[in-house]
Order: C-alpha cells, then sequence, then structure tokens
C-alpha cells in the first residue's frame, strides 16, 4: 500500500507575525552592519513565537553567551517588547536543553567542525542551529523562519565555505548536510531525521527508492 502523502506545509501567520516582532526588537540591540545579525535574530524569533527556546538549538549556555555577544541589553534590559524572551529563558535555564537524535547532532557537528571557516566567531552557535534544525520535518530556510533557500546559501558560505562547493549537484542543503555528515563519518548515505515527514520527501529521495 502507499505511504499517505504529506499534505502541504501551511504557515501559521500569527506565528510568523510574532516571530517577525521579536526578530525586530532583537535586532534592536544588535550592532548595525554585523553579518549574522539578521539570521540569530530569526531563529531566536521564530523560537520565542513558538514558546520553545530549545527549538533554537541552543543550549541556555550557548543563547546567554549568544544574546550578551550579539544582542546585549536584550536578556538584562528593560525592553517590554522581549518580556517573553526573558521569562521563556529563566524557564529553559531551569529545565536545560534535552536532544532526541545525539548520535545525528554528534555527525553533523562533526562536519560542520571539520569545514568551518577560521574567521567568524558566532560560527559556533550557527553549527548547534544547523545540527538541531534537521531534526525537523521541514524545509531547512524555513525552519530556521528565513525567507529562502538563498538565505541558507550564504549562511553556509560565509561559516563552511569548503562544504558549500562540494554540493556541485545543488542538492538541498539538509539533505547535502545529512548525506555529508554520514560520508565524512565513514557511513552509508542517510536522510536527515526529520526529512521523512517533509512534503517534499518523495522528491528528493525517489531517485533512491
Amino acid at each position: 500500500m502507499d505511504a499517505e502523502p504529506v499534505p502541504p506545509f501551511t504557515p501559521d501567520p500569527r506565528i510568523a507575525d510574532r516571530a517577525q516582532r521579536f526578530a525586530d526588537a532583537l535586532l534592536r540591540h544588535a550592532p548595525p552592519v554585523h553579518p549574522d545579525a539578521g539570521f540569530f535574530a530569526a531563529v531566536l524569533g521564530t523560537s520565542i513565537a513558538h514558546e520553545d527556546l530549545a527549538r533554537s538549538g541552543l543550549s541556555p549556555a550557548e543563547l546567554k553567551d549568544l544574546l550578551d555577544y550579539l544582542f546585549p541589553g536584550a536578556l538584562t534590559g528593560f525592553d517590554t517588547s522581549l518580556s517573553a524572551l526573558r521569562e521563556q529563558f529563566a524557564a529553559y535555564a531551569g529545565k536545560g536543553a534535552s536532544d532526541p537524535q545525539p548520535g545525528f547532532t554528534l555527525l553533523m557537528r562533526v562536519l560542520l567542525d571539520a569545514y568551518r571557516a577560521p574567521g567568524p566567531e558566532t560560527t559556533q552557535w550557527v553549527s548547534s542551529i544547523l545540527a538541531h534544525a534537521c531534526l525537523r520535518p521541514d524545509h531547512l530556510w524555513r525552519d530556521l523562519g528565513l525567507s529562502g533557500r538563498e538565505d541558507v546559501t550564504v549562511l553556509l558560505a560565509r561559516h563552511y565555505p569548503g562544504l558549500v562547493s562540494r554540493n556541485v549537484d545543488n542538492m538541498r542543503w539538509k539533505k547535502f548536510l545529512a548525506y555529508s555528515a554520514c560520508e565524512h563519518a565513514g557511513l552509508p548515505a542517510a536522510a536527515a531525521p526529520g526529512c521523512g515527514d517533509c512534503e517534499d520527501s518523495e522528491f528528493c529521495y525517489r531517485a533512491a527508492a
């Protein structure tokens, strides 16, 4: 019997609107020209809108370090537009992070660490976010709260340029990252954990069926 088709993803406009407002509030605390500010604001804004900071892929310690580094005052100041961040962070710090797929995220971190560029000081946090995002069943750009696949390409080119140059077949990024992580570890190619429930899973993996 054929598998049930995955219904098309329909974004919740209320979540998207809240995520954008939180991202805009964070950016008011960021340096004006930092190349990663928009990315991190989008990721954190989306996580706050979902009321789930663990969704970002950052541990409480990583999240605090990132906020202190790139959005100083967002966590400790009196900006009422970020009160939800402060409330959620207090709860998250008390509960701690969990990893439902530690084996896969370790493979991803090893791959990303092997290809990381020497310059950006924020790459460690990008790696945590990307490894965790591959666990969820959505396109990587949409899961991160970005505008499109090109945003992911720019991000990866800044932090892992050697990895981007290997995607000669223009493979979708979540699939490419998962396959590359397996190859780097000497394991058979396997899809990212979230890919099976994605609306485009059949399109991405039909050749391997």
